[in-house]
């Protein structure tokens, strides 16, 4: 027993998209339906959006609408601080401390190997006074130089 396909028949869609357009078209008894329908819904919107009683009213809603939201939000927050969980504004506060601190410490990083590029420049002895050093004293060797280490970097971070 196979399952049933869940891909849609070929030229479903563009079936559909020719019903609704026949069903739309200013020809067809449907379509003079439509568009005188659309007419008068537009003409509504339009007194709607310039009527002082509907802003009024719409702008009432929003202001409790986003009231309620605060409150919702500013209790929420309390009863997770009262159960010792962190909120979610604790939560972001932290990651940005968290992203600063990893901006910070990339900083540091990229400054410490330029000290030792600029350390292991003084190290290394011109050409000519080199072959004069090491001919005087040859018991002297210079140190071995120390191996740099990749610098690793965070995933997903472009720059």
């Amino acid at each position: 027993m196979t399952a049933p396909d869940s891909r849609p028949a070929p030229g479903l869609l563009a079936r559909a998209l020719k019903k609704v357009g026949q069903l739309t078209s200013p020809e067809t008894r449907s379509g003079k339906v439509f568009t005188k329908a659309e007419r008068g819904l537009t003409q509504v919107a339009a007194r709607l959006a310039e009527s002082p009683t509907f802003l009024r009213v719409s702008g009432g809603l929003m202001r409790r609408g986003f009231t309620l939201q605060i409150r919702r939000t500013s209790l929420m927050e309390k009863t997770l601080h009262s159960l010792r969980v962190p909120t979610s504004s604790e939560v972001d506060s932290l990651r940005d401390q968290l992203r600063r601190m990893g901006d910070q410490v990339e900083a540091l990083g990229s400054q410490l190997e330029h000290v030792v590029e600029l350390l292991e420049r003084q190290e290394q002895p011109p050409a000519a006074s080199a072959s004069t050093t090491n001919t005087v004293s040859p018991t002297l060797t210079p140190p071995p130089e120390p191996e740099p280490v990749p610098r690793r970097r965070r995933s997903g971070q472009a720059r």
